[in-house]
C-alpha cells in the first residue's frame, strides 16, 4: 500500500478529509521511509495479501495469516541475511516506491515526526 500513499503535509492526521484506505496507505509510506533511516536498524516488509480484516483494502482473497507471518519469521531468522533499511515484499528484497526514497519527502517527514514528538526546534 505504500506505493499508493501520499502524505498530506497540511493535514497529516487527515482530520479534514479522512479515508481509511488513504490513511492506511499514508501510514505505510511513512513506515517505509522511516525504515530506511540509517540511524536505526529496521526493514519494511509487505507480508503479502493475507486474509485478515485488512483484506478488503487489497483484494477479495488472500493467503492464510500464518503464511504471511512465515515471511516475517524467515526475515527475523539470524541465518537470513537482510539489508538494513531495505523494503521486502514477502521475503524478497525489492525497490520501494520512488516516493519512499525521495529526499524532500524524507526530510519533510522527519521534520513532521520531530515536531509531533517535541524534538528539535
Amino acid at each position: 500500500m505504500h506505493r499508493t500513499g501520499a502524505i498530506q503535509w497540511n493535514d497529516p492526521q487527515r482530520a479534514r478529509r479522512y479515508s481509511r484506505v488513504a490513511a492506511y496507505a499514508q501510514s505505510q509510506l511513512a513506515l517505509t521511509v522511516f525504515a530506511a533511516d540509517p540511524r536505526v536498524t529496521a526493514v519494511s516488509v509487505h507480508p503479502g495479501v493475507c486474509d485478515t480484516a485488512m483484506l478488503p483494502l487489497y483484494a477479495h482473497e488472500g493467503c492464510a495469516p500464518a503464511e504471511g507471518a512465515a515471511h516475517l519469521v524467515r526475515l527475523c531468522d539470524p541465518a537470513t541475511e537482510i539489508v538494513n533499511g531495505a523494503y521486502y515484499d514477502r521475503d524478497q528484497r525489492v525497490e520501494p516506491a520512488p516516493r519512499a526514497t525521495d529526499e524532500r519527502t524524507v526530510k519533510r517527514l522527519n521534520k513532521l515526526a520531530d515536531a509531533a514528538v517535541g524534538v528539535g526546534g
